[in-house]
């Protein structure tokens, strides 16, 4: 009876002590390219130009600097360029189709203008965009600052993308 007793008390000793070997699995590395629903971070736009298949380019005239940007490539379609600077931010997306700005919100004021032969819709508040949509046939283009620019520096934004 004892020996009964003291047997299942090894067997719950052993299995106490093999279990968490079991049930935790290691820590995997981290890595530099993150993969969630199909969106991959990179660490630079010729990464995120291999990662969608087409050329992309960074804005070379925003109305603040940058301190961060990061790049993310949505299933191989979609290029996004995020900037971050001290109380601003700017979103650039650059994808094959229609409109890839993602924001469907109604603006009280829109105004159209030509850019490097490129119609582009930017919408805002009156005389001042925060957001600009264009296409050159190709491709579809977005920008979205975070703090609302004039059209004459629209111009100058888009010039430096298109």
């Amino acid at each position: 009876r004892f020996a009964a007793l003291a047997a299942c008390l090894a067997v719950l000793l052993m299995g106490a002590m093999a279990l968490p070997k079991f049930i935790s699995s290691p820590v995997p590395e981290e890595s530099e390219t993150m993969v969630a629903n199909g969106m991959v971070e990179v660490t630079s736009k010729e990464e995120l130009s291999e990662a969608v298949g087409f050329p992309v380019k960074s804005a070379q005239s925003l109305p603040f600097f940058p301190q961060s940007i990061y790049y993310t490539s949505y299933w191989g379609d979609m290029a996004e360029i995020d900037y971050q600077g001290a109380d601003e931010t700017a979103c650039y997306r650059k994808s094959k189709g229609e409109d890839n700005s993602g924001d469907w919100n109604e603006y009280p004021a829109q105004e159209s203008l030509t850019v490097n032969g490129c119609a582009v819709t930017l919408k805002g508040e009156r005389d001042s965009y925060t957001l600009g949509i264009w296409s050159d046939g190709t491709y579809s283009y977005s920008l979205s600052l975070s703090a609302g620019q004039p059209a004459s520096v629209w111009e100058s934004i888009v010039e430096g993308v298109a």
